[in-house]
């Protein structure tokens, strides 16, 4: 509507100039060097318009002209760059197939084509995931880490690596640049949960983790859950600064959120028998009554270290009345009464276990109470023959790379891997074929595994095979 009432003002100013000059042509005259040139006014004027509007295009094609080296190389560049782009896209999809070598075919074609383009340097990064980070790799990295499209990549790998070579200020430092905001992928802030825990600095640990859960990156029970394990690392390093009052108060908020968590209560029981002997081995008593595990027994054996071996099977025998049907208390009483040589014992309280639920290391045990408690080499050899094909025994191991270990770890060695280590069944990779040496005097952490749960199995499987007596 108002693009109609302009082309109507224009045509009805333009009627009027026109109605205007036919009533009054006028006259103009013109003399140069002798030239005379009579003309009325609208003749002029329309010359005058025809000359402006000629002169508008002649400029403009000459501009043209001038423009056509400039357009030719510009083509010749978006040709260029749509060869580097295409041969990107391939780059990239040979390495989501895991076709390495066709990805580095692909990617030769754009290094000369393509600049810092980041798809170009994800593609870079790519094929060479799996050597170490060399000064070229970090220097992709790096130019990732300039791009807002490849920025959290780039850190994620840069993290990884310095976590990995324990370059705490390296990854502190790049840990800075890790936005805290609700979009955030939760790996992010794992990381910056084991940055800071290497650190130490417990309060932005803390402050990390209230982030995780208003960010609904975690649930109220993984919150609990990692609460209580770091404010047990927290204890520990409070420890080892010999702050025993600061650490004990820290162990019993790791207790207040995960009340059965195996390596808190044996610390407590520890942290408590430093104050005062009677008080922690009293505490350490009642728990192994409710909750027995492994790192508690290891306290109650370190504790009693220097009584006979017969001693020790009827002290932790004791205390175990109440919960005697528990099959971590058969095993192990069971195992002490083999280093007690009390042969029948050690066999009494292992029937007690359903023979469903019998492990490797059971079987090992059968055997060796068979050979050396009674002489029966033949019953021997079939329980070492059922051992081969039995569960494994429960171990502390990640439930990421499985890696197994005779400690717990809020991060795994292994895959750095946050918070997945579990009291569980876990395969080994690789049987030690050397037998392992057990004398009476070892505590029972020693008994079972050295390197892992399966190594300390196979050895004393070696031993018996081979004859060793004790």
């Amino acid at each position: 509507m108002i693009k109609l009432f302009f082309l109507f003002l224009a045509l009805s100013i333009t009627g009027y100039i026109a109605a205007f000059l036919r009533n009054n042509p006028g006259e103009i005259i013109i003399e140069w060097y002798g030239w005379l040139i009579k003309s009325s006014v609208s003749v002029i004027i329309l010359i005058t318009l025809i000359s402006i509007i000629f002169i508008f295009y002649l400029i403009k094609a000459i501009v043209n002209l001038l423009k056509i080296p400039k357009r030719i190389k510009n083509k010749l560049i978006a040709n260029k760059q749509k060869k580097g782009v295409s041969a990107l896209h391939s780059g990239i999809s040979a390495l989501i197939m895991n076709e390495k070598n066709l990805a580095e075919l692909h990617y030769r074609k754009t290094r000369s084509i393509l600049n810092e383009n980041p798809l170009k340097l994800v593609l870079e990064l790519g094929i060479s995931k799996s050597e170490k980070i060399s000064n070229s790799k970090q220097s992709v990295l790096d130019k990732m880490l300039s791009h807002p499209e490849t920025r959290l990549l780039a850190l994620k790998n840069s993290i990884d690596y310095s976590l990995k070579n324990n370059d705490v200020e390296k990854s502190a430092k790049l840990s800075e640049l890790i936005p805290r905001k609700k979009n955030t992928p939760r790996w992010f802030y794992e990381k910056l949960l084991m940055v800071k825990v290497n650190q130490n600095n417990w309060q932005e640990v803390f402050t990390i983790l209230k982030l995780m859960y208003k960010f609904g990156k975690i649930t109220n029970k993984e919150r609990m859950d990692l609460s209580g394990k770091l404010y047990y690392i927290q204890s520990q390093y409070n420890k080892s600064k010999s702050n025993t009052n600061l650490s004990l108060k820290n162990i019993t908020l790791s207790l207040k959120h995960i009340t059965d968590f195996p390596p808190a209560i044996a610390a407590k029981a520890n942290l408590l028998y430093q104050k005062d002997s009677i008080k922690g081995q009293k505490y350490a008593e009642e728990l192994w009554k409710k909750v027995p595990n492994p790192d508690l027994l290891n306290f109650l054996l370190n504790i009693n270290k220097n009584h006979t071996a017969l001693k020790i099977l009827n002290y932790i025998s004791g205390i175990s009345k109440k919960n005697k049907s528990d099959f971590y208390i058969n095993v192990t009483i069971a195992q002490l009464a083999i280093e007690a040589q009390a042969w029948q014992k050690a066999k009494s309280f292992l029937e007690k276990i359903p023979k469903e639920n019998w492990t490797k290391n059971i079987y090992i045990m059968m055997a060796k109470i068979e050979k050396m408690g009674h002489g029966n080499i033949q019953m021997s050899n079939l329980w070492l023959k059922e051992s081969e094909n039995a569960e494994n025994d429960l171990c502390w191991g990640c439930m990421m790379c499985s890696y197994v270990s005779e400690v717990w770890h809020f991060i795994c060695p292994k895959c750095s891997s946050l918070n997945k280590m579990k009291w569980d069944k876990f395969l080994t990779f690789k049987i030690k074929k050397t037998p392992v040496e057990i004398t009476r005097n070892k505590n029972l952490k020693e008994i079972i595994h050295k390197n892992n749960p399966e190594d300390a199995a196979r050895g004393i499987l070696d031993e018996l095979r081979g004859g060793v007596d004790r």
